[in-house]
């Protein structure tokens, strides 16, 4: 299965799709390394699409990589309590 695809779909559904390439190329990077460091699953289709969907709607009104990472990060975190 597709690392990725949770993000892919997310993409496709976001309403505000005029991201560049180079930005979505590093929005999922973010997404990608997020579920490696919390331990998301393959199958927590759930999961992985709560972040995607935070990443593309966070990254609508913060430019800083760093700050997606770390909102990404309390997203992925949020999620497991």
């Amino acid at each position: 299965m597709n690392r990725s695809l949770s993000f892919e779909k997310a993409v496709v559904r976001h309403p505000a799709r005029g991201f560049s390439p180079e930005r979505l190329a590093m929005l999922k990077n973010i997404f990608e390394t997020v579920c490696d460091e919390a331990a998301i699953p393959l199958e927590a289709d759930g999961d992985r699409d709560a972040l995607a969907t935070k990443i593309l709607v966070t990254s609508e009104t913060i430019e800083s990589e760093m700050m997606l990472v770390l909102a990404a990060m309390q997203t992925a975190m949020d999620g497991r309590r």
